[in-house]
């Protein structure tokens, strides 16, 4: 080391000429082999990248870098996938409709929330403690409802 410190990747000015590492290119073979393992497991135990690295002949850091930039890799191309797809990343929707009065009625118990199933969920956000949660399609029947109810108002 001596000295020399690394700032953002790239050797500070004043440091004596260190060459830089070249990258390694990998052979047809060894990446064919490296994939078919990243295929079968994305992480290998130090026992399977020792033995890996020897079979191939490269260092166990070389592989350990290679599995690491393919699964980031991986990871990318996954996001890039569902986006392209425009799968959303939660596939429960729920409408939350404040309640805006009551017919003498006492005060309803804690909202509960369903989802596009009819499923229970979890008690409304913050800021909506006044509110009933519906499955898409029953707000949308209560909305035609409202509409029909609204226009010998107007």
């Amino acid at each position: 080391r001596g000295g020399c410190a690394r700032v953002g990747g790239a050797q500070r000015s004043g440091c004596p000429n260190r060459k830089k590492k070249t990258r390694t290119v990998f052979s047809r073979s060894q990446v064919f082999q490296l994939e078919s393992t990243f295929d079968v497991k994305r992480y290998l135990s130090s026992s399977e990248r020792a033995g890996l690295a020897a079979s191939l002949h490269l260092t166990e850091t070389q592989v350990k870098i290679w599995f690491q930039n393919r699964r980031n890799k991986w990871k990318r191309q996954l996001a890039a996938d569902l986006e392209a797809a425009h799968i959303p990343h939660s596939t429960r929707r729920i409408v939350r409709v404040p309640i805006l009065y009551h017919d003498g009625a006492a005060a309803p118990a804690p909202a509960l929330g369903f989802n596009l199933n009819g499923h229970p969920v979890s008690p409304p956000v913050g800021g909506f403690s006044g509110s009933i949660s519906y499955p898409l399609s029953s707000f949308a029947h209560s909305m035609s409802v409202l509409r029909s109810q609204m226009t010998g108002l107007v």
